[in-house]
């Protein structure tokens, strides 16, 4: 039972404990603000949500608001979101199709790229009103495998130097080919960070998720650190972990995958440890006539639970059929908020290639939607917004997994205020928690 580490960096790898004051400080969210989000490529959206001219949608992180649309020339653009008349917020729809982008307040109206051209009662501006100069302030905007991503430096380097390896390592698992398939955020009582955390390490898994002893084995896989502060995990899927004991018949999870791949699963009684093996070879066996491009991945991609982190704020948990977004969001003033979006999305078969409808199931698939076929009457979701409370209520849920965490964050935080508690103790296992605070002390102390 080992962890393998992959350093793609000329770092040292080091634990280092943490103060809690990075969670607890305004002052230090101030200098997050200036160090890291104004300066740092965020993922902000889906390229498929400005996919023709006069799309849009409002990213909101923190004290600012961008918008971003989808210009008469296709290109992608983004602009603060603020009217530059008196700063009125211009768009307040998360998202649509728009003619124009029209202030509420006195109409001043901007073209979809963003230039001024409607003042109502121009010549009433003694100083007149310089259109030229007072169209939308841009931000950066850059494309990746579907995603958009903004910087709002003035200089930004580009996003695939940003990147690095990460963007060529996820390339096979073609997710500007998934579709959205849920759309849900919830307001946390915690910090941005402790979401981050919680999302960087197999650590806790045993103990506040047991399900997942029945799908994957957190206790071999492999960690990868990269320069810019992402990290990648590889866990072994389709299989139990090993620090239980190894059921005589493949578990319920395991089951519906081979159930799903039209392998039964009496044939491996006695033999769940082979389960994971079957399940590469058969997605290879039958993966183009069920219309999934399988070629580029690895067998262990085949089976295996990825997770990459993009500093500052992005998550991503998948395999070949589906993708989860995990992305917390800083509060403008309180560092014991957040907000934290799950942006699920499923590869549907390719029409062009698929003999059949039938669904492959992974880790993670059945909760989400069934595959198949891209249903004829797909609607994109609206995104559900509500309160942890909602889900300790069992009145939301974001899946059993994500639901146990967001129970544990608010505690995280309230723990944190304690006279204590002083800092973070850190192992072995958490070194992709290290990692990411090294990149930020590095942002925000950058001579030291």
């Amino acid at each position: 039972m080992t962890i393998e580490w992959v350093n793609h960096t000329d770092q040292p790898v080091f634990i280092e404990n943490i103060d809690k004051q990075r969670y607890l400080d305004p002052a230090y969210l101030d200098l997050e603000w200036q160090s890291v989000w104004r300066n740092t490529w965020l993922l902000a959206g889906l390229e498929s949500d400005v996919a023709s001219p006069g799309d849009y949608f409002v990213f909101d992180l923190g004290r600012e608001q961008i918008l971003v649309s989808c210009g008469s020339g296709g290109d992608v653009q983004g602009f603060y979101n603020v009217c530059q008349h008196r700063g009125n917020r211009l768009v307040s729809q998360e998202r649509g199709r728009a003619a124009n982008f029209r202030c509420a307040y006195h109409a001043w109206t901007y073209n979809i790229d963003g230039a001024l051209n409607v003042v109502p009662y121009e010549e009433r501006f003694a100083k007149g009103v310089p259109c030229e100069e007072l169209g939308l302030q841009k931000v950066h905007t850059a494309l990746w495998s579907g995603f958009v991503f903004i910087n709002m430096a003035p200089n930004p380097e580009p996003l695939a130097q940003f990147l690095g390896p990460v963007a060529d390592i996820l390339a096979p698992y073609r997710f500007d080919k998934m579709v959205v398939v849920e759309d849900q955020t919830v307001e946390l009582a915690c910090n941005w960070k402790a979401v981050v955390d919680n999302f960087s390490e197999l650590y806790h898994v045993d103990f506040l998720h047991p399900q997942h002893k029945r799908m994957v084995d957190c206790c071999n896989d492999t960690v990868h650190l990269f320069d810019n502060g992402h990290t990648g995990l590889a866990v072994p899927g389709a299989t139990v972990n090993p620090r239980f004991a190894v059921p005589q018949a493949p578990t319920d999870i395991q089951s519906a995958q081979l159930v799903s791949l039209g392998l039964d699963p009496e044939d491996f009684t006695g033999k769940v440890m082979d389960v994971r093996e079957a399940v590469q070879r058969r997605k290879r066996e039958i993966g183009r006539e069920r219309g999934f491009h399988y070629e580029q991945l690895e067998d262990n991609q085949l089976s295996d639970v990825w997770q990459y982190n993009l500093f500052p704020n992005t998550i991503f948990s998948f395999t070949p059929e589906h993708l989860w977004i995990l992305r917390p969001r800083p509060h403008p003033q309180d560092p014991a908020q957040c907000v934290f979006d799950k942006i699920s999305l499923v590869m549907f078969a390719d029409p062009e290639l698929a003999q059949s409808s039938a669904e492959i199931l992974g880790p993670g698939r059945a909760s989400v939607s069934r595959s198949g076929f891209l249903p004829d009457d797909y609607v994109r979701p609206t995104r559900d917004v509500f309160n942890y409370a909602a889900v300790l209520a069992g009145e939301k849920t974001m899946t059993d997994t994500i639901d146990q965490d967001v129970e544990l964050l608010g505690q995280v935080q309230a723990g944190m205020v304690s006279a204590g508690f002083q800092q973070t103790w850190l192992n072995d296992d958490e070194m992709r928690i290290q990692h990411f605070h090294n990149h930020l002390h590095k942002c925000i102390n950058p001579v030291s």
